[in-house]
């Protein structure tokens, strides 16, 4: 067999070999970098509120319908849940601090 075509076939697979190997880091990198919501290492709204207000949560576009069917949020008092309800209405989104202002003060609903 010819030295250059051997060359050439060795080169063709090893480019295949790694084509194949970027596009399978490429497909379980969003697997293994996801997006976590700041709430998921919490059991309750107190420990969120906590974090937030220790800035070790930070975040100012969290997921609404992540967050309302999440269990610290079901699990919270009503009208915490109907404030943060009505500031995510207010603007299309959901921040942090709009969070924890209503487990401060369920009032923070109806201030603008």
């Amino acid at each position: 067999m010819n030295k250059k075509l051997l060359v050439n076939r060795m080169f063709l697979l090893a480019s295949f070999l790694n084509i194949m190997l970027g596009a399978s880091i490429v497909a379980t990198n969003g697997h293994l970098f996801a997006a976590k919501n700041i709430w998921d290492d919490d059991d309750t709204m107190e420990e969120l509120v906590k974090d937030i207000d220790n800035g070790k949560d930070d975040d100012n576009s969290m997921n609404w319908h992540d967050f309302k069917n999440s269990k610290i949020f079901k699990q919270e008092d009503l009208e915490t849940q109907e404030c943060i309800k009505n500031r995510q209405e207010l603007s299309n989104n959901l921040a942090d601090y709009e969070v924890l202002r209503c487990f401060e003060d369920s009032d923070y609903a109806y201030n603008k």
